[in-house]
């Protein structure tokens, strides 16, 4: 998630010059189309630009809204499980002896762990393996997981209990059960008052419920349907636009002055502004679809994650704390 005040214009063109590229080269062959002898005249009516315009428009809104409500679905769920990791923090310490509590949120870090690692994992629809945001996050910044494993993360949290966790198809679902088994434990021998029971089941049910909202976000994109059919009206559009906006061009040469000459050039510009905010649109859209893949606009789950830790070993008494994650060249991740 970019956490500076904006970004930096020269950043955004860098990450977005593939497309003026295309535009600069679709635009050369619209003025050679339209002054080679063999095709001289050659253009396209404005109106079916105008009208391709205005449904790439409408599309591209409609996509870039529901991409936003993802992404801060995404955000509502981490939200939730930061105020749940507190009130799960606090009564383990209040109503169980310190070595229990430790253990209990010791292993909710750990389920905090596969669940980010999980969320991590690349999917044939994500947009970070192209290469102009593989390229951007090699410049910009790291993800944490990538420079970390998760056997090596929850070794640290669990000792020897991470082995039967890590041979789990699912780490987190394994680490919840074993949750719900010790609070029963602990419940059966009286450890616990009966009164807390049901808010400790409350909050494990909680976790479950937010990780099926992350897993649901996760494990569907973006509907394809939709995407492939923005991405299909984009190209047309911002191929036929140079060849709708030549003609206006090449009339104002005929007006004479000191634009004269050059007027009909002025078609690559103009092409390639136009283009370039069309599919910079498009782009941002896609590379927003997924918020968990670990892009420059995703929720910064590792963030979230290692601030939840700290908070919660500093308030089991430990001092050899993580540092935190700060962000790097205002991205946080």
């Amino acid at each position: 998630m970019y956490v500076g005040r904006s970004y930096k214009l020269l950043d955004f063109a860098l990450w977005t010059r593939r497309s003026v590229i295309y535009m600069v080269v679709v635009s050369g062959l619209a003025i050679a189309a339209y002054r080679l002898p063999a095709t001289v005249g050659f253009s396209v009516p404005w109106s079916i630009v105008l009208v391709l315009g205005t449904t790439v428009s409408l599309v591209t809104g409609f996509k870039n809204s529901q991409v936003f409500t993802r992404s801060n679905e995404a955000l509502q769920a981490f939200s939730q499980i930061t105020a749940s990791s507190r009130m799960w923090s606090s009564l383990c310490r209040s109503f169980t002896d310190t070595a229990t509590a430790r253990q209990l949120i010791h292993r909710h870090l750990a389920w905090l762990t596969a669940l980010r690692f999980s969320l991590r994992r690349p999917m044939p629809w994500e947009s970070q393996a192209k290469e102009v945001n593989i390229e951007y996050r090699r410049r910009r910044y790291h993800v944490q997981e990538a420079k970390s494993s998760l056997g090596d993360e929850l070794r640290e949290l669990l000792g020897e209990e991470a082995e039967s966790v890590l041979k789990s198809p699912q780490p987190a679902i394994a680490l919840l059960d074993m949750q719900l088994a010790e609070v029963n434990g602990l419940l059966k021998s009286t450890s616990i008052p009966t009164q807390v029971y049901p808010e400790l089941m409350k909050l494990i049910r909680d976790f479950h419920d937010q990780q099926a909202r992350c897993d649901r976000i996760k494990n569907n994109p973006y509907p394809r349907q939709y995407a492939i059919i923005s991405s299909i009206f984009m190209i047309i559009f911002c191929t036929l636009l140079p060849f709708g906006i030549v003609p206006v061009f090449a009339d104002m040469a005929k007006l004479g002055g000191v634009l004269g000459p050059i007027a009909i050039w002025l078609t690559i510009p103009f092409s390639a502004l136009l283009g370039w905010v069309y599919m910079s649109l498009d782009l941002v859209g896609e590379s927003s679809a997924n918020p968990f893949e670990g892009g420059a606009n995703d929720v910064p789950i590792s963030q979230i994650c290692r601030d939840i830790e700290i908070e919660l070993r500093r308030g089991l008494g430990e001092t050899s704390l993580p540092a935190p994650l700060a962000p790097v060249n205002d991205i946080a991740t």
